[in-house]
């Protein structure tokens, strides 16, 4: 046996409970884990690691029980949200440090070849302070891979971090897991991040496991509002919000396919254009530019729609009148999943 494997694990937060809670990272791979606020996502990494107690359950690292050691055995690399860097000490400083804890006598010679793993030779007489965010999160990265674990938990990784400094930060991390073989979670709310590296995506739901599977499966399971917007999706209508625009012709539509949550209407099924005749009347409200072409931005009665036109110019102008028609076949149902828990 390989990696990490988790079976039936449950720990309890005060009135949140965890689990059962079941999922395998196997080595040189990462998991994404995802949930709202509140979903268990930290607490099940600090129960892997040790600092929460678990009730119940097994957790295995390799063929190794880690059930009743204390966090310093386990073997895993841990960076929390913080990071965790001392403020006192250098950079050179911290990354030495778990390895001085473990008397590695060539500490300062290991530390420095984490340093210029991740690139940080020329800061490395400089103090946290004195560094960008990204430079921070490649510090406690490197402080973590020193202490020798046999697997990484990464909670929040790239948050507050430009686009450049994600980027290089999730270069270095892949190219670690193929060459270094160890198994990676990560917590994360955002898409990039987890898509870009995850291997699995674990969703959890008031501490349980709502999904698990390859990325490209998650747009298969059924669609709360969290998944719609983790997903890209940028038009979500609640129920009450299809029934506030009940004179609209499309309302029949979005109401027949809705779930209890409201419906989904994915990019293709709704179109704009400026013929006089058909489809159901609105007005252009904005006008936007992304790296995936351009946006019109569209009210219709109550409603307001993002829909995406393209590369090339619109042809429209902010309130220019247009034409909006519905495919009802690529509407997908909203559940209505709760937010509850604190965790």
């Amino acid at each position: 046996m390989s990696g990490l494997d988790v079976e039936g694990l449950e720990a309890v937060r005060g009135s949140f409970r965890l689990g059962p809670v079941d999922l395998a990272v196997p080595d040189g791979s990462a998991t994404a884990l995802l949930g709202r606020s509140g979903a268990g996502k930290t607490t099940l990494l600090r129960t892997l690691a040790g600092f929460l107690p678990s009730a119940r359950g097994r957790i295995r690292l390799g063929p190794t029980s880690l059930d009743r050691l204390p966090p310093e055995r386990r073997g895993f690399g841990f960076v929390p949200p913080n990071l965790g860097l001392f403020p006192h000490q250098r950079v050179r400083e911290n990354v030495a440090y778990p390895l001085r804890l473990r008397g590695v006598r060539d500490a300062t010679v290991e530390a420095a070849r984490w340093i210029d793993r991740f690139q940080l030779r020329e800061l490395a007489d400089r103090f946290p302070s004195q560094l960008s965010s990204g430079q921070q999160q490649r510090v406690a990265m490197a402080r973590a891979l020193a202490s020798g674990p046999r697997a990484l938990l990464w909670d929040e990784p790239l948050a507050a971090l430009d686009v450049e400094s994600r980027d290089v930060l999730l270069r270095l991390v892949r190219a670690l897991l193929v060459s270094d073989h160890l198994p990676l979670l990560l917590v994360t709310h955002d898409p990039a991040t987890a898509l870009a590296l995850a291997d699995r995506i674990v969703v959890l739901e008031r501490g349980r496991v709502r999904f698990d599977g390859r990325p490209e499966l998650l747009a298969e399971v059924p669609l709360d509002r969290f998944l719609a917007r983790f997903l890209g999706f940028e038009n979500l209508l609640s129920l009450a919000e299809i029934d506030a625009g009940s004179d609209s012709v499309l309302a029949s539509d979005l109401r027949a396919a809705a779930g209890p949550g409201g419906v989904v209407i994915p990019p293709g099924a709704l179109r704009w254009d400026r013929s006089a005749s058909g489809g159901t009347r609105a007005r252009v409200s904005a006008l936007r530019w992304n790296p995936g072409g351009w946006v019109v931005v569209v009210d219709e009665g109550p409603w307001t729609f993002q829909i995406r036109a393209g590369p090339e110019t619109p042809g429209v102008r902010v309130g220019d009148p247009v034409r909006l028609s519905l495919d009802a076949a690529q509407l997908k149902p909203l559940s209505d999943r709760a937010e509850e828990g604190a965790a």
